[in-house]
């Protein structure tokens, strides 16, 4: 099903983290949200998670997902495929699969038997996001999955969202990956929506002009338009 929200407002004290925020979010569909820093993205994406997660199973991996853990790497994906009813079942040989293919779609494979601890902070946030690829839930979302990704795991990690076509909603600041892949873009600033649509509808140089305070210029390479920052 689509995720409707309509006229959300969340507000901190007199602050509006959103601000009569209405959109429809298409299933099976690779939506990218982008803004401006406090603009509201992460806040979208968390109400999304508290107004659904009890609708339907949601993969979700926030922001910092870090801390001492002392399993393996697997053991950390193996648990995107255990819900309370399944935790002491053996793996099925599904189980064993999505495990695999999700470990093998973000490059951890080869660190199936070290501890999560001892990984560096971007070969962590891979690993919970094979973790949330495991569970192959009717929809994921993420919160900045690239923070700490290299440029080539950035690329991998949108093609392989993409390619899967499932439902996917991802907080993203890096303008031209999200162009690249997305389905559909949300475009946000002081918590309000200034743009949604296809990339090619909702991106233009006037409109992230309005979003980010600063000028754009774009540049048309193959079938898709780059946009650079060309300065206040």
């Amino acid at each position: 099903m689509n995720l409707e929200l309509k006229n959300v407002t969340k507000a901190y004290g007199s602050f509006k983290a959103l601000d009569d925020v209405s959109v429809t979010i298409p299933e099976g569909k690779l939506t990218v949200i982008m803004g401006p820093n406090g603009c509201g993205k992460t806040t979208l994406l968390r109400y999304i998670v508290n107004a659904f997660a009890s609708k339907m199973p949601i993969a979700y991996v926030p922001q910092e997902t870090y801390g001492s853990i002392g399993m393996t790497a697997r053991d950390v994906v193996s648990l995107g495929r255990y819900d309370k009813s399944k935790f002491y079942i053996s793996e099925s040989e599904e189980d064993k699969k999505l495990i695999s293919d999700a470990m093998r779609y973000m490059e951890v494979e080869k660190y199936s038997d070290r501890n999560l601890d001892t990984l560096s902070s971007g070969e962590k946030q891979r690993v919970f996001i094979a973790r949330a690829l495991a569970q192959n839930a009717p929809w994921t979302l993420l919160d900045e999955p690239t923070s700490n990704l290299d440029v080539r795991h950035s690329d991998i990690l949108m093609s392989t969202i993409s390619s899967l076509k499932r439902s996917s909603v991802i907080v993203l600041h890096d303008i031209n990956l999200g162009s690249l892949y997305a389905d559909n873009v949300i475009l946000m600033k002081q918590g309000k929506i200034l743009s949604c649509g296809t990339p090619d509808k909702a991106l233009n140089c006037d409109i992230l002009s309005k979003a980010y305070d600063t000028h754009f210029m774009s540049a048309q390479i193959g079938d898709r338009s780059v946009y650079v920052s060309s300065g206040v």
